[in-house]
Protein backbone atom coordinates (compact mmCIF):
# COMPACT_ATOMS: atom_id res chain seq x y z
CA UNK A 1 0.00 0.00 0.00
CA UNK A 2 3.05 2.33 1.05
CA UNK A 3 4.70 1.46 -2.35
CA UNK A 4 1.30 2.18 -4.30
CA UNK A 5 1.37 5.82 -2.82
CA UNK A 6 4.58 6.04 -3.48
CA UNK A 7 4.31 5.71 -7.13
CA UNK A 8 1.12 7.52 -7.08
CA UNK A 9 2.76 10.62 -5.89
CA UNK A 10 5.48 10.05 -8.67
CA UNK A 11 2.94 10.54 -11.76
CA UNK A 12 0.68 13.31 -9.99
CA UNK A 13 4.11 15.14 -10.22
CA UNK A 14 4.57 13.84 -13.76
CA UNK A 15 1.48 14.96 -14.95
CA UNK A 16 2.08 18.39 -13.14
CA UNK A 17 4.93 18.96 -15.02
CA UNK A 18 3.44 17.78 -18.50
CA UNK A 19 0.89 20.57 -17.75
CA UNK A 20 3.02 23.06 -17.12
CA UNK A 21 5.37 22.25 -20.08
CA UNK A 22 2.36 22.29 -22.55
CA UNK A 23 1.29 25.92 -20.22
CA UNK A 24 4.91 27.53 -21.10
CA UNK A 25 4.94 26.55 -24.68
CA UNK A 26 1.14 27.80 -25.14
CA UNK A 27 2.40 31.51 -23.88
CA UNK A 28 5.77 31.59 -25.79
CA UNK A 29 3.98 30.80 -29.08
CA UNK A 30 1.88 33.87 -27.91
CA UNK A 31 4.64 35.85 -27.22
CA UNK A 32 6.12 35.25 -30.49
CA UNK A 33 3.52 36.03 -32.77
CA UNK A 34 3.17 39.35 -30.51
CA UNK A 35 7.12 39.86 -31.44
CA UNK A 36 6.80 39.42 -35.04
CA UNK A 37 3.70 41.42 -35.53
CA UNK A 38 4.97 44.40 -33.63
CA UNK A 39 8.21 43.92 -35.92
CA UNK A 40 6.47 44.08 -38.79
CA UNK A 41 4.10 47.07 -38.07
CA UNK A 42 7.43 48.90 -37.26
CA UNK A 43 8.84 48.04 -40.76
CA UNK A 44 5.26 48.89 -42.32
CA UNK A 45 6.03 52.57 -40.46
CA UNK A 46 9.39 53.48 -41.45
CA UNK A 47 8.60 52.39 -45.02
CA UNK A 48 5.32 54.94 -45.11
CA UNK A 49 7.79 58.20 -43.78
CA UNK A 50 10.19 57.04 -46.34
CA UNK A 51 7.56 57.69 -48.56
CA UNK A 52 6.76 60.42 -47.36
CA UNK A 53 9.83 61.97 -47.52
CA UNK A 54 11.17 61.42 -50.85
CA UNK A 55 7.60 63.31 -51.53
CA UNK A 56 8.52 66.76 -49.55
CA UNK A 57 12.14 66.19 -50.78
CA UNK A 58 10.80 66.09 -54.50
CA UNK A 59 8.86 69.04 -54.03
CA UNK A 60 11.30 71.63 -52.25
CA UNK A 61 13.67 70.05 -55.01
CA UNK A 62 11.38 71.09 -57.84
CA UNK A 63 10.92 74.75 -55.74
CA UNK A 64 14.88 74.98 -55.64
CA UNK A 65 15.49 74.57 -59.12
CA UNK A 66 13.00 77.48 -59.58
CA UNK A 67 14.38 79.80 -57.88
CA UNK A 68 17.85 79.17 -59.36
CA UNK A 69 17.10 78.97 -63.24
CA UNK A 70 15.35 81.90 -61.89
CA UNK A 71 18.28 83.66 -59.93
CA UNK A 72 20.67 82.41 -63.16
CA UNK A 73 17.94 84.31 -65.62
CA UNK A 74 18.49 87.60 -63.67
CA UNK A 75 22.05 87.62 -63.38
CA UNK A 76 22.44 86.38 -67.35
CA UNK A 77 20.73 89.34 -67.87
CA UNK A 78 23.23 91.50 -65.65
CA UNK A 79 26.00 90.15 -67.01
CA UNK A 80 25.14 90.77 -70.62
CA UNK A 81 24.77 94.26 -69.88
CA UNK A 82 28.45 94.78 -68.65
CA UNK A 83 30.34 91.96 -70.95
CA UNK A 84 32.10 94.25 -73.04
CA UNK A 85 33.18 96.66 -69.98
CA UNK A 86 34.40 93.54 -68.18
CA UNK A 87 35.90 92.27 -71.69
CA UNK A 88 37.93 95.86 -72.42
CA UNK A 89 39.34 96.25 -68.26
CA UNK A 90 40.73 92.43 -68.74
CA UNK A 91 42.59 92.96 -71.74
CA UNK A 92 43.74 96.11 -69.99
CA UNK A 93 44.72 94.58 -67.28
CA UNK A 94 46.64 91.56 -69.31
CA UNK A 95 48.81 94.41 -71.23
CA UNK A 96 50.06 95.97 -68.19
CA UNK A 97 50.79 92.86 -66.34
CA UNK A 98 52.81 91.76 -69.88
CA UNK A 99 54.61 94.72 -69.50
CA UNK A 100 55.39 95.12 -66.27
CA UNK A 101 56.92 91.16 -66.68
CA UNK A 102 58.86 92.48 -69.76
CA UNK A 103 60.30 95.39 -67.90
CA UNK A 104 61.30 93.63 -64.64
CA UNK A 105 62.79 90.65 -66.60
CA UNK A 106 65.06 93.54 -69.07
CA UNK A 107 66.27 95.36 -66.07
CA UNK A 108 67.24 92.42 -63.80
CA UNK A 109 69.82 89.77 -64.50
CA UNK A 110 72.62 88.26 -62.42
CA UNK A 111 76.10 89.26 -61.06
CA UNK A 112 78.26 86.03 -61.13
CA UNK A 113 81.31 84.91 -58.79
CA UNK A 114 83.89 82.63 -58.22
CA UNK A 115 84.76 81.32 -54.72
CA UNK A 116 83.07 84.84 -53.44
CA UNK A 117 85.52 86.95 -56.50
CA UNK A 118 83.04 89.17 -58.44
CA UNK A 119 83.82 88.42 -61.98
CA UNK A 120 80.59 90.17 -64.11
CA UNK A 121 76.90 90.47 -64.50
CA UNK A 122 74.71 87.95 -67.19
CA UNK A 123 71.48 88.31 -68.28
CA UNK A 124 71.06 84.58 -67.55
CA UNK A 125 72.54 82.00 -64.98
CA UNK A 126 72.98 79.60 -68.30
CA UNK A 127 75.42 81.81 -70.19
CA UNK A 128 77.51 80.72 -67.39
CA UNK A 129 76.78 77.55 -66.29
CA UNK A 130 76.83 75.85 -69.72
CA UNK A 131 80.06 76.59 -70.36
CA UNK A 132 81.99 76.01 -67.07
CA UNK A 133 82.72 72.06 -68.61
CA UNK A 134 84.24 74.00 -71.27
CA UNK A 135 86.30 76.06 -69.42
CA UNK A 136 87.38 72.87 -67.07
CA UNK A 137 88.72 70.98 -70.07
CA UNK A 138 90.61 73.71 -71.83
CA UNK A 139 92.57 74.25 -68.53
CA UNK A 140 93.02 71.14 -67.78
CA UNK A 141 94.73 70.38 -71.14
CA UNK A 142 96.82 73.62 -70.88
CA UNK A 143 98.08 73.05 -67.90
CA UNK A 144 97.78 69.13 -68.06
CA UNK A 145 96.46 68.76 -64.70
CA UNK A 146 92.88 68.12 -63.05
CA UNK A 147 91.03 71.47 -63.24
CA UNK A 148 87.39 71.25 -62.63
CA UNK A 149 84.83 74.12 -61.72
CA UNK A 150 82.35 72.70 -59.26
CA UNK A 151 78.77 74.52 -60.36
CA UNK A 152 77.60 74.57 -56.93
CA UNK A 153 80.04 75.29 -54.75
CA UNK A 154 82.23 77.46 -56.71
CA UNK A 155 79.58 79.50 -58.62
CA UNK A 156 77.47 81.92 -57.11
CA UNK A 157 74.39 84.43 -58.42
CA UNK A 158 73.22 87.39 -57.36
CA UNK A 159 69.71 88.65 -58.97
CA UNK A 160 70.86 92.69 -59.36
CA UNK A 161 69.30 95.47 -61.52
CA UNK A 162 71.77 95.47 -64.77
CA UNK A 163 70.20 98.66 -66.77
CA UNK A 164 73.40 100.52 -65.58
CA UNK A 165 75.94 97.60 -65.74
CA UNK A 166 77.91 96.28 -68.48
CA UNK A 167 76.41 92.53 -69.47
CA UNK A 168 78.91 90.09 -70.46
CA UNK A 169 78.41 87.83 -73.41
CA UNK A 170 78.99 83.65 -73.68
CA UNK A 171 82.45 84.52 -75.38
CA UNK A 172 83.00 87.00 -72.24
CA UNK A 173 82.34 84.84 -69.38
CA UNK A 174 84.44 82.21 -70.94
CA UNK A 175 87.68 84.16 -71.31
CA UNK A 176 86.59 85.75 -67.78
CA UNK A 177 86.82 82.37 -66.36
CA UNK A 178 89.74 80.95 -68.66
CA UNK A 179 92.13 83.79 -67.34
CA UNK A 180 91.22 83.75 -63.77
CA UNK A 181 94.63 83.23 -62.15
CA UNK A 182 92.91 81.94 -58.88
CA UNK A 183 91.53 78.95 -60.71
CA UNK A 184 91.65 75.90 -57.68
CA UNK A 185 93.43 73.03 -59.60
CA UNK A 186 95.35 69.52 -58.54
CA UNK A 187 99.18 69.60 -59.30
CA UNK A 188 102.10 68.39 -57.99
CA UNK A 189 104.56 69.84 -55.27
CA UNK A 190 108.27 69.65 -54.92
CA UNK A 191 108.92 69.15 -51.46
CA UNK A 192 112.07 69.95 -50.01
CA UNK A 193 112.74 68.31 -46.44
CA UNK A 194 109.15 68.46 -45.96
CA UNK A 195 108.50 71.90 -47.09
CA UNK A 196 106.61 73.07 -50.06
CA UNK A 197 109.05 74.60 -52.53
CA UNK A 198 107.27 75.07 -56.05
CA UNK A 199 104.51 73.65 -57.90
CA UNK A 200 104.03 72.36 -61.20
CA UNK A 201 101.29 71.43 -63.32
CA UNK A 202 101.92 67.36 -63.41
CA UNK A 203 103.89 64.82 -62.06
CA UNK A 204 105.38 64.28 -65.05
CA UNK A 205 106.38 67.93 -64.83
CA UNK A 206 107.99 67.79 -61.29
CA UNK A 207 110.02 65.02 -62.53
CA UNK A 208 111.64 67.19 -65.52
CA UNK A 209 112.33 69.70 -62.86
CA UNK A 210 114.53 67.17 -61.30
CA UNK A 211 115.58 65.75 -64.01
CA UNK A 212 116.96 69.50 -64.89
CA UNK A 213 118.61 70.18 -61.93
CA UNK A 214 120.50 66.63 -62.29
CA UNK A 215 121.60 67.80 -66.39
CA UNK A 216 123.94 70.47 -63.76
CA UNK A 217 126.03 68.02 -62.45
CA UNK A 218 125.92 64.63 -63.59
CA UNK A 219 127.85 63.88 -66.86
CA UNK A 220 126.90 61.16 -68.67
CA UNK A 221 128.71 57.52 -68.10
CA UNK A 222 131.79 56.66 -70.04
CA UNK A 223 134.17 53.86 -69.48
CA UNK A 224 136.35 56.38 -67.67
CA UNK A 225 133.56 57.80 -65.96
CA UNK A 226 130.91 55.53 -63.66
CA UNK A 227 128.36 56.85 -61.10
CA UNK A 228 127.82 54.43 -57.99
CA UNK A 229 125.48 57.26 -56.24
CA UNK A 230 123.29 59.80 -57.61
CA UNK A 231 120.63 61.42 -55.47
CA UNK A 232 119.91 64.58 -53.26
CA UNK A 233 121.23 65.11 -49.89
CA UNK A 234 118.16 66.78 -48.98
CA UNK A 235 114.35 64.34 -48.83
CA UNK A 236 112.89 65.26 -51.92
CA UNK A 237 109.48 64.50 -52.92
CA UNK A 238 106.90 64.96 -55.13
CA UNK A 239 103.12 64.86 -54.01
CA UNK A 240 100.00 65.82 -55.36
CA UNK A 241 98.51 68.86 -53.95
CA UNK A 242 95.70 71.38 -54.06
CA UNK A 243 96.37 74.94 -55.41
CA UNK A 244 95.03 77.80 -57.72
CA UNK A 245 96.36 78.80 -61.08
CA UNK A 246 98.63 81.53 -60.42
CA UNK A 247 100.62 78.95 -58.53
CA UNK A 248 101.90 76.89 -60.48
CA UNK A 249 105.13 77.28 -62.16
CA UNK A 250 106.46 76.00 -65.80
CA UNK A 251 109.66 73.56 -66.01
CA UNK A 252 111.57 75.65 -66.65
CA UNK A 253 110.66 78.42 -64.04
CA UNK A 254 110.37 75.86 -61.18
CA UNK A 255 113.82 74.38 -62.58
CA UNK A 256 115.04 78.35 -62.15
CA UNK A 257 113.48 78.40 -58.42
CA UNK A 258 115.11 75.25 -57.20
CA UNK A 259 118.83 76.01 -58.86
CA UNK A 260 118.70 79.84 -57.56
CA UNK A 261 116.46 79.48 -54.48
CA UNK A 262 119.22 78.59 -51.78
CA UNK A 263 122.29 80.46 -50.35
CA UNK A 264 125.64 80.17 -49.62
CA UNK A 265 128.55 82.43 -47.76
CA UNK A 266 131.51 83.40 -49.75
CA UNK A 267 134.30 85.37 -48.68
CA UNK A 268 136.25 87.72 -50.98
CA UNK A 269 139.67 88.76 -50.71
CA UNK A 270 140.79 92.23 -50.93
CA UNK A 271 143.44 92.41 -53.62
CA UNK A 272 145.81 95.20 -54.03
CA UNK A 273 144.24 97.88 -56.16
CA UNK A 274 140.96 96.95 -55.15
CA UNK A 275 137.93 99.72 -54.44
CA UNK A 276 135.20 99.64 -52.66
CA UNK A 277 132.76 100.32 -56.25
CA UNK A 278 135.54 98.63 -58.15
CA UNK A 279 134.85 95.48 -55.59
CA UNK A 280 130.63 96.33 -56.07
CA UNK A 281 130.91 95.87 -60.27
CA UNK A 282 133.09 92.91 -59.71
CA UNK A 283 130.74 90.91 -57.46
CA UNK A 284 127.75 92.66 -59.07
CA UNK A 285 126.04 94.07 -55.95
CA UNK A 286 125.75 97.29 -54.53
CA UNK A 287 127.40 99.17 -51.51
CA UNK A 288 124.40 99.09 -49.40
CA UNK A 289 124.22 95.35 -49.69
CA UNK A 290 127.92 95.10 -49.49
CA UNK A 291 127.98 97.22 -45.64
CA UNK A 292 124.33 95.15 -44.82
CA UNK A 293 126.64 91.71 -45.07
CA UNK A 294 129.62 93.84 -43.51
CA UNK A 295 128.86 96.16 -40.85
CA UNK A 296 131.95 97.32 -39.85
CA UNK A 297 133.32 98.13 -43.68
CA UNK A 298 134.25 101.52 -44.16
CA UNK A 299 134.83 102.71 -48.02
CA UNK A 300 137.86 104.90 -47.09
CA UNK A 301 139.96 102.00 -45.19
CA UNK A 302 140.14 98.65 -47.00
CA UNK A 303 143.27 97.17 -47.81
CA UNK A 304 144.88 94.45 -49.21
CA UNK A 305 144.16 90.82 -47.23
CA UNK A 306 140.92 92.29 -45.87
CA UNK A 307 138.16 89.80 -45.91
CA UNK A 308 134.74 90.61 -47.09
CA UNK A 309 131.63 88.15 -46.51
CA UNK A 310 129.05 87.62 -49.46
CA UNK A 311 125.71 85.74 -49.56
CA UNK A 312 125.66 84.03 -53.10
CA UNK A 313 122.50 82.64 -54.80
CA UNK A 314 123.12 78.95 -54.82
CA UNK A 315 120.54 75.96 -55.87
CA UNK A 316 118.20 75.00 -53.28
CA UNK A 317 118.69 71.29 -53.01
CA UNK A 318 121.94 69.44 -52.93
CA UNK A 319 122.91 67.29 -55.62
CA UNK A 320 125.38 64.38 -54.23
CA UNK A 321 126.84 61.94 -56.30
CA UNK A 322 129.62 59.07 -55.64
CA UNK A 323 131.89 58.19 -58.60
CA UNK A 324 134.71 56.36 -60.11
CA UNK A 325 136.90 58.25 -62.59
CA UNK A 326 139.83 57.88 -64.47
CA UNK A 327 141.46 61.06 -65.53
CA UNK A 328 145.05 62.58 -66.08
CA UNK A 329 146.17 65.61 -63.73
CA UNK A 330 149.77 67.26 -63.01
CA UNK A 331 151.86 66.18 -60.98
CA UNK A 332 153.29 69.25 -59.46
CA UNK A 333 156.97 70.18 -59.04
CA UNK A 334 158.99 70.41 -55.87
CA UNK A 335 161.14 73.50 -55.54
CA UNK A 336 164.63 73.63 -54.14
CA UNK A 337 166.53 77.08 -52.12
CA UNK A 338 170.14 77.50 -52.74
CA UNK A 339 172.02 80.57 -51.17
CA UNK A 340 174.43 82.56 -53.01
CA UNK A 341 176.33 85.44 -51.90
CA UNK A 342 176.67 86.78 -55.40
CA UNK A 343 173.26 88.74 -54.91
CA UNK A 344 171.52 91.11 -52.25
CA UNK A 345 169.04 89.31 -49.81
CA UNK A 346 165.68 89.25 -51.39
CA UNK A 347 167.21 89.13 -54.49
CA UNK A 348 166.60 85.32 -56.10
CA UNK A 349 166.61 84.07 -59.53
CA UNK A 350 165.52 80.72 -61.39
CA UNK A 351 168.30 78.55 -62.70
CA UNK A 352 166.33 75.34 -63.17
CA UNK A 353 162.43 75.69 -64.73
CA UNK A 354 160.05 73.32 -62.66
CA UNK A 355 158.09 71.40 -64.94
CA UNK A 356 154.65 69.89 -63.66
CA UNK A 357 154.73 65.96 -64.26
CA UNK A 358 151.68 64.03 -65.27
CA UNK A 359 149.44 61.14 -64.44
CA UNK A 360 146.49 58.63 -64.54
CA UNK A 361 144.27 58.39 -61.39
CA UNK A 362 141.29 56.31 -60.68
CA UNK A 363 139.45 57.44 -57.73
CA UNK A 364 136.15 57.59 -56.00
CA UNK A 365 135.02 61.49 -55.67
CA UNK A 366 131.97 62.48 -53.85
CA UNK A 367 130.62 65.26 -55.30
CA UNK A 368 128.23 67.94 -53.88
CA UNK A 369 126.76 69.91 -56.41
CA UNK A 370 129.66 69.25 -58.20
CA UNK A 371 132.36 70.55 -56.50
CA UNK A 372 134.61 67.70 -54.72
CA UNK A 373 134.08 66.95 -51.07
CA UNK A 374 136.01 64.12 -50.79
CA UNK A 375 138.54 61.99 -52.89
CA UNK A 376 140.20 58.73 -52.38
CA UNK A 377 142.53 57.67 -54.82
CA UNK A 378 142.30 53.84 -55.89
CA UNK A 379 145.21 53.75 -58.08
CA UNK A 380 147.73 56.04 -59.92
CA UNK A 381 150.10 55.63 -62.54
CA UNK A 382 152.75 58.71 -63.19
CA UNK A 383 153.84 58.97 -66.97
CA UNK A 384 156.14 62.00 -67.21
CA UNK A 385 158.16 62.99 -63.57
CA UNK A 386 157.98 66.22 -62.49
CA UNK A 387 161.31 68.73 -62.71
CA UNK A 388 162.38 69.96 -59.78
CA UNK A 389 162.76 74.19 -59.56
CA UNK A 390 165.97 75.72 -58.51
CA UNK A 391 165.58 78.58 -56.60
CA UNK A 392 168.78 80.66 -55.95
CA UNK A 393 168.67 83.37 -53.09
CA UNK A 394 170.59 86.43 -52.31
CA UNK A 395 172.54 86.58 -49.35
CA UNK A 396 174.60 89.76 -48.90
CA UNK A 397 173.46 92.30 -47.42
CA UNK A 398 171.11 95.18 -49.30
CA UNK A 399 171.40 98.39 -49.75
CA UNK A 400 168.45 100.63 -47.69
CA UNK A 401 167.29 102.19 -50.98
CA UNK A 402 167.69 99.56 -53.48
CA UNK A 403 163.98 98.98 -55.32
CA UNK A 404 162.26 95.69 -53.95
CA UNK A 405 160.26 95.11 -56.95
CA UNK A 406 157.29 95.90 -55.20
CA UNK A 407 155.40 99.33 -54.88
CA UNK A 408 153.43 100.41 -51.89
CA UNK A 409 151.04 103.10 -51.37
CA UNK A 410 152.49 106.20 -51.38
CA UNK A 411 149.78 107.97 -49.16
CA UNK A 412 147.51 106.26 -46.25
CA UNK A 413 144.35 107.53 -44.77
CA UNK A 414 142.76 109.01 -47.88
CA UNK A 415 140.13 108.78 -49.89
CA UNK A 416 140.44 107.14 -53.85
CA UNK A 417 138.54 109.95 -55.64
CA UNK A 418 139.18 109.58 -59.01
CA UNK A 419 140.62 106.26 -60.73
CA UNK A 420 143.14 105.50 -64.13
CA UNK A 421 141.06 106.06 -66.83
CA UNK A 422 139.05 108.02 -69.41
CA UNK A 423 138.16 111.27 -68.03
CA UNK A 424 136.38 114.32 -68.66
CA UNK A 425 137.38 113.85 -72.38
CA UNK A 426 140.87 112.31 -72.10
CA UNK A 427 142.90 109.80 -70.37
CA UNK A 428 143.47 110.30 -66.72
CA UNK A 429 146.94 109.07 -66.83
CA UNK A 430 146.92 108.16 -62.78
CA UNK A 431 145.03 107.90 -59.75
CA UNK A 432 144.09 110.37 -57.16
CA UNK A 433 143.16 110.85 -53.53
CA UNK A 434 142.00 113.37 -51.64
CA UNK A 435 143.54 114.14 -48.73
CA UNK A 436 144.47 117.79 -46.42
CA UNK A 437 147.28 120.18 -47.35
CA UNK A 438 150.31 118.66 -45.57
CA UNK A 439 149.93 114.92 -45.55
CA UNK A 440 152.89 112.95 -45.43
CA UNK A 441 153.67 111.60 -49.19
CA UNK A 442 156.25 108.44 -49.18
CA UNK A 443 158.46 106.88 -52.05
CA UNK A 444 156.47 103.84 -53.53
CA UNK A 445 159.84 101.75 -53.71
CA UNK A 446 163.25 102.23 -53.31
CA UNK A 447 165.26 104.26 -56.26
CA UNK A 448 166.91 107.48 -57.30
CA UNK A 449 165.18 111.06 -57.78
CA UNK A 450 165.07 111.90 -61.77
CA UNK A 451 162.71 115.28 -61.25
CA UNK A 452 161.81 117.72 -58.69
CA UNK A 453 159.93 121.24 -58.96
CA UNK A 454 157.41 123.12 -60.27
CA UNK A 455 155.62 120.90 -63.94
CA UNK A 456 153.17 122.86 -65.65
CA UNK A 457 149.44 121.66 -64.28
CA UNK A 458 151.04 118.81 -61.91
CA UNK A 459 151.98 121.74 -59.54
CA UNK A 460 155.14 120.71 -57.46
CA UNK A 461 155.96 117.60 -58.37
CA UNK A 462 158.22 114.54 -58.00
CA UNK A 463 159.32 111.51 -60.15
CA UNK A 464 161.55 108.35 -59.33
CA UNK A 465 163.09 105.83 -60.77
CA UNK A 466 163.02 102.47 -59.38
CA UNK A 467 165.22 100.68 -61.85
CA UNK A 468 163.89 97.84 -64.64
CA UNK A 469 162.13 100.45 -66.38
CA UNK A 470 159.82 101.60 -63.78
CA UNK A 471 159.22 105.20 -62.69
CA UNK A 472 156.78 106.59 -60.18
CA UNK A 473 155.54 110.73 -60.10
CA UNK A 474 154.19 112.74 -57.28
CA UNK A 475 152.18 115.69 -58.44
CA UNK A 476 150.44 118.50 -56.78
CA UNK A 477 152.50 118.38 -54.08
CA UNK A 478 152.71 121.45 -51.29
CA UNK A 479 156.34 120.70 -50.21
CA UNK A 480 159.42 118.20 -51.28
CA UNK A 481 161.93 116.72 -49.31
CA UNK A 482 164.26 115.14 -51.66
CA UNK A 483 166.45 116.69 -54.26
CA UNK A 484 167.06 115.33 -57.74
CA UNK A 485 170.04 112.43 -57.88
CA UNK A 486 169.65 111.64 -54.08
CA UNK A 487 168.79 107.91 -53.71
CA UNK A 488 165.64 107.04 -51.41
CA UNK A 489 164.58 104.10 -49.38
CA UNK A 490 160.85 102.44 -50.33
CA UNK A 491 158.48 104.36 -47.40
CA UNK A 492 160.76 107.28 -47.45
CA UNK A 493 158.44 110.71 -46.80
CA UNK A 494 159.48 112.96 -49.70
CA UNK A 495 157.05 115.90 -49.10
CA UNK A 496 153.78 116.66 -48.12
CA UNK A 497 150.31 116.81 -49.91
CA UNK A 498 149.39 120.16 -51.49
CA UNK A 499 146.92 121.91 -53.88
CA UNK A 500 149.02 122.95 -56.60
CA UNK A 501 148.89 123.29 -60.27
CA UNK A 502 146.07 122.86 -61.64
CA UNK A 503 144.02 121.33 -59.01
CA UNK A 504 140.41 121.45 -57.81
CA UNK A 505 140.85 120.76 -54.23
CA UNK A 506 143.98 119.15 -52.00
CA UNK A 507 145.15 116.01 -53.11
CA UNK A 508 147.56 113.57 -54.46
CA UNK A 509 148.03 112.67 -57.88
CA UNK A 510 149.99 109.23 -58.22
CA UNK A 511 151.10 107.95 -61.71
CA UNK A 512 153.37 104.72 -62.72
CA UNK A 513 155.36 104.35 -65.85
CA UNK A 514 156.64 101.31 -67.42
CA UNK A 515 159.20 101.54 -70.15
CA UNK A 516 157.64 105.49 -70.44
CA UNK A 517 154.35 104.26 -70.76
CA UNK A 518 151.51 105.21 -68.14
CA UNK A 519 149.85 101.87 -66.45
CA UNK A 520 146.78 101.59 -64.20
CA UNK A 521 148.58 102.36 -60.11
CA UNK A 522 146.22 100.07 -58.50
CA UNK A 523 147.16 97.13 -60.53
CA UNK A 524 150.73 97.41 -58.91
CA UNK A 525 150.49 99.00 -55.03
CA UNK A 526 150.90 96.27 -52.34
Amino acid sequence: MAKYEKYKKIEDAAARFVYWLDDLLIKSDTWTKTALMHLVNMAAMTITFIDNLHVVVDRKTFILQYHVAKFLHKQRKKLGNYKKALLTHFAGTVLIAVAVVAIFSYSTGYEYSYNGKHLGYVNNQEDVTKVLGLVSEELSKEYDSNIQINEESDITFKSVFILDKEIDSIDTVLKRLTYMSDMKAEAYGIFIDGTLFVTVESEAAAKAVLSNVYDDYVKEESEKLKYEQIGFKEDVQIQQVDTKLAYISSVKQATKKIMKGGEKEVVYKVKGGDTIYGICDKLDVTWEELKEMNPGLKQESIYPGDKILLNRATAAVTVKTVEVSTFGEKVKYKTKYKKSSDMYEGESRVTQEGQYGKRVVTARLTRENGEIVKRKNLKQNIIIEPVTEIIVEGTAPRPKTLPTGTLKYPIYGAILTSEFGWRWGRNHDGVDWGCGVGTPIYAADGGTVTYTGWFGGYGLYVEISHGSGVSTAYAHLNDIYVSTGEAVYQGQQIGTSGNTGYSTGPHLHFEVMVNGSVQDPLQYLH
